[in-house]
């Protein structure tokens, strides 16, 4: 739900829908795509057997657990959005 908190308050009020489709866009577009990835790499692991082991499943996961630690890296690096962060911009005087 991260995504979703973020992009809504990094862009104006008016475009907030469009870039929440976007991000849902994204997520389901990538988890249409992971299933067949993930089956074609148990397939590639397990060398097409009938019987898959924990090793084989071990194995594909393997590329999934960088992704996790991918995504825990980007989010320490995301900046603060919410009302924490409107507070500290000086608000300038009226001209």
């Amino acid at each position: 739900m991260i995504p979703y908190t973020v992009i809504k308050e990094a862009n104006p009020a008016n475009l907030s829908g469009t870039a929440t489709g976007v991000v849902n866009f994204l997520n389901f577009t990538l988890s249409a795509l992971l299933g067949p990835a993930f089956g074609g790499l148990l397939t590639h692991a397990s060398a097409g057997a009938a019987e898959r082991t924990l090793e084989h499943y071990q194995v594909a996961f393997q590329p999934l657990l960088l992704g996790v630690l991918l995504a825990i890296v980007l989010t320490l690096l995301l900046r603060e959005t919410g009302p924490a962060a409107r507070r500290q911009v000086p608000v300038a005087a009226p001209s």
